[in-house]
């Protein structure tokens, strides 16, 4: 395509317009040859011997496939993070939801002797208002309600305050260009970032490593649960619920539940709050697995998890550059500087 601004080089214009129609020209010259499957070829040949024996020893030469290394370099170490979430998820997430559940099955049992009542007796109801419910770090706080549950003579409403129950999880922030392996035209790899659910049963995304599930995807992982929800709050509560708790009144223990439950429930008191001391064991024991943020722990996975993520950036990078297009609409620039140059040249200033 020639240069529409040969000859027109007396102004300031058209000497700016014939360098930069020539630089538009070399770049679209090289990037197109980058999207060749053998760029550069043929090669010149040698100097001295004859062609075939040049291609011979060009031939004979075993490149390294680097891009190969580099992405088996990155499923290996997030295989090692896949078998850390995995680990995570048996030995405590599953082992905190299996004792809210009974926590959720415990407080049923309680509930249902007085759901429905007429005229139950003051040591066997619920507290009345949200704003009286003690942090118990297994109810979704933000999400107490107040609800009718038995009446009185007249008849009047008895109201009662009851809070989910959702299962803790382990949390990713990570970014789903990244994960999903998408190379648009629009698409960067640290755009977008967000939270989703880690789990051998969480939701597959792409056609890549993480297709059959989303263990070790992210950057890093966290403990959400009710005592923090680290940042995902949203991704928590969007599980499916595991009940309710209800705030019985009475004198609290040390985990607020109250000692009304036991005029129902023999017992259900002591039984609930234990089961509320394991889950903060368990959970404190994660967390010193899960190490930073959540505790200061060098040994802690998220460490090795940024090691996978420059790995996994740089399959990404690898993977963008085997382009089929432009990296740039060169021809739209030169074809907008064919279209304007007579205008572009008469500019003299």
């Amino acid at each position: 395509m020639a240069n529409p601004f040969e000859g027109k080089t007396s102004t300031t214009g058209g000497k700016a317009g014939l360098a930069a129609f020539g630089e538009l020209q070399t770049n679209k010259t090289y990037d197109d040859e980058t999207l060749k499957s053998n760029p550069g070829a043929p090669l010149p040949g040698p100097v001295e011997g004859t062609t075939q024996e040049y291609l011979d020893q060009r031939n004979g030469i075993n490149r390294p496939d680097y891009e190969a290394q580099e992405l088996q370099k990155f499923k290996d170490i997030k295989k090692t993070s896949e078998a850390m979430d995995d680990t995570l998820e048996t030995d405590y997430i599953d082992q905190i939801n299996a004792k809210k559940q009974q926590i959720v099955d415990k407080m049923t049992t309680a509930f249902n002797v007085i759901d429905g009542a007429v005229n139950p007796v003051t040591n066997v109801r619920l507290i009345t208002a949200t704003g009286s419910a003690p942090d118990t770090g297994v109810v979704y706080q933000e999400g107490l309600e107040t609800f009718v549950y038995a009446t009185a003579t007249g008849p009047v409403d008895i109201l009662g305050v009851r809070g989910e129950i959702f299962p803790d999880i382990l949390a990713a922030y990570h970014y789903p260009n990244l994960s999903e392996g998408n190379h648009g035209d629009g698409d960067l790899p640290l755009a977008g970032g967000e939270f989703i659910k880690v789990s051998r049963t969480g939701t597959a995304i792409g056609s890549g490593e993480y297709s059959t599930n989303n263990l070790g995807i992210g950057l890093t992982v966290y403990h959400s649960g009710d005592n923090d929800y680290s940042g995902a709050v949203g991704v928590t509560t969007s599980q499916t619920r595991l009940g309710y708790f209800y705030f019985f009144g009475g004198t609290e223990d040390s985990n607020g539940i109250g000692a009304n439950i036991n005029n129902v429930s023999s017992g259900a008191q002591s039984e609930i709050s234990g089961l509320i001391d394991e889950i903060d064991t368990l959970r404190t024991n994660l967390r010193i697995r899960i190490g930073p943020p959540h505790v200061a722990n060098s040994a802690g996975i998220n460490t090795l998890r940024d090691s996978k993520h420059q790995d996994e950036l740089q399959v990404w990078y690898n993977e963008a550059g085997n382009r089929t297009k432009n990296i740039a609409d060169f021809q739209g620039g030169m074809d907008a500087l064919t279209e304007n140059s007579t205008t572009i040249a008469e500019y003299d200033s």
